[in-house]
């Protein structure tokens, strides 16, 4: 009897036993992804039909509004430009 013939045959056959459960292993992961998907969709759509929102608070509101009128109000002339001297250090307003 020839044993590498056997031995050749027996790595084959598991080979492909091997690919077998890999296909096994992927049809059941597909499976439980689809179960997840469906089961996470159905968990959002739930927490979102039954959410109650707080309303705003007030003085949040009000902190809000307040910031943005002052961005918006913020004219030109507040803008401060620092510029640099010719050796590379900030200069003041004064050494113009």
């Amino acid at each position: 009897m020839d044993w590498n013939l056997v031995i050749t045959i027996a790595v084959f056959l598991e080979g492909l036993l091997l690919l077998r459960g890999l296909m096994e292993l992927s049809r059941q992961i597909e499976e439980g992804l689809e179960d997840l998907d469906t089961t996470l969709a159905g968990a959002i759509k739930s927490v979102i039909e039954g959410a109650s929102f707080e309303p705003v608070n007030p003085i949040q509101q009000a902190l809000a509004n307040m910031l943005q009128s002052n961005l918006q109000t913020r004219r030109e002339s507040d803008i401060i430009e620092v510029t640099r001297s010719t050796d590379g250090k900030f200069s003041s307003a004064n050494d113009n």
